[in-house]
């Protein structure tokens, strides 16, 4: 039986990764679905999965094959080097990608294969790629995100996003809100359900260090900002509330939240952990705290807030993107209006000082991934997905 030959043109790493391309400087791990989801493509009689990925601090194209998945890696930015372009010679930009699309194009054409699925557009350096490659294979899009205001911006990425998302046909999504969002977008495209594996995860006994802990990008768009101010709230009504502040910050900024803090006389109750280099670390760090918050303010539904659930941590975030659907079945999370300081501080209190309410909200949490991604059968979504757009291809052609 000739098996469905795949290729994902994506980004992402992990340890496997680096220990395989050995970069002459080590990478942040990042785009961790990708790498929960390719495990169900291994070892395969039917199946042949091939990643394409460009990857920093490489000199060149690299490939390998791991548990029947095959990988190629190339070197999107300056040559030999590995490094970004600087901002003052942006030179894959200005040449419209054309090396990094030659690239792949080769490599596709190498590969030959069945469908092809863009894990993402937003990301011109690799999501241009697909391109020059529309109406010559099956292709399927991932939507991450879509933002109107965005695609009628002038910037090189949101020109390629835009154009990425006004040729493709089929577009993959894993929410309620990104549907409407692609349908109001592309009414006439074909949209197809197909989720990622998330990480497996299960409540850690540890003793409570903290009251609140923040685990995601350190940015005023994740809600740090927000959170330090409604901590100032929280204040009033719980003694000395203790915050952990897990992630990658720059020195400047980290600056500015201090200072922020200690307006609100707070700087001594932020424990700064920083970037921690594995997810393992961060889990049993996290659940020394007693809820999550993460006050995002435009996400579809972010990790931090699934992985929080599966810890048993009580979450409290604002009411954006599709993190309302957790709440469909029964209130999961706890949630405000976005930039509604109070309502934060209010959620945050009450879990913090009702028993009651916060062994009822951890039991829903664990309760709600469970029934949302448990049996969950990524592998068929993926495959049915596959199958139909290389059907739609097929008719397109005959016609």
């Amino acid at each position: 039986m000739k098996k469905l030959t795949i290729a994902w043109i994506c980004h992402f790493s992990n340890d496997l990764v680096q220990e395989k391309l050995k970069p002459w400087k080590s990478k942040a791990h990042f785009a961790p679905w990708i790498s929960q989801t390719i495990p169900i493509f291994e070892n395969r009689q039917d199946i042949q999965l091939h990643i394409i990925a460009p990857h920093e601090f490489i000199r060149g194209p690299k490939e390998f094959s791991h548990n029947g998945v095959e990988y190629h890696f190339f070197n999107p930015y300056i040559p030999l080097w590995g490094r970004h372009w600087p901002g003052f010679f942006k030179w894959d930009e200005w040449t419209n990608y054309a090396y990094n699309k030659r690239v792949v194009k080769s490599l596709v054409q190498k590969i030959a294969p069945d469908v092809i699925h863009l894990q993402g557009a937003e990301n011109p350096y690799y999501s241009s790629t697909i391109l020059p490659l529309l109406g010559l294979y099956p292709i399927v899009i991932n939507l991450q995100r879509i933002l109107l205001s965005f695609l009628s911006g002038k910037s090189k990425r949101a020109q390629i996003e835009k154009e990425i998302y006004d040729k493709a046909r089929n577009i993959s999504i894993r929410t309620e809100t990104m549907k409407q969002d692609i349908s109001s977008y592309r009414p006439d495209a074909n949209i197809h359900w197909v989720r990622y594996q998330p990480r497996i995860l299960k409540p850690l006994k540890t003793e409570k260090a903290y009251d609140v802990v923040f685990f995601a990008r350190v940015s005023k768009a994740k809600g740090i900002e927000d959170l330090i101010d409604a901590l100032g709230i929280v204040a009033k009504t719980v003694s000395s509330p203790k915050l952990c502040i897990i992630g990658g910050i720059s020195d400047a900024y980290k600056a500015d939240l201090i200072n922020r803090a200690a307006k609100l006389n707070l700087a001594e109750n932020i424990t700064w952990k920083g970037y921690l280099q594995s997810a393992e670390d961060v889990y049993r760090e996290a659940s020394k705290a007693k809820i999550s918050v993460l006050p995002t303010h435009n996400d579809i539904i972010p990790g931090t807030i699934i992985e929080s659930m599966q810890l048993g941590l009580p979450v409290v975030s604002y009411q954006v993107g599709s993190i309302p659907e957790l709440n469909i079945d029964e209130e999961s999370v706890l949630l405000s209006e976005l930039g509604d300081i109070q309502g934060l501080a209010q959620n945050m209190s009450k879990l913090l000082t009702d028993p009651v309410l916060y062994e009822t909200m951890s039991a829903r949490g664990i309760r709600c991934i469970q029934k949302r991604y448990s049996g969950q059968d990524v592998l068929k979504q993926h495959l049915d997905c596959y199958q139909d757009v290389i059907w739609d291809f097929q008719q397109q052609r005959c016609r």
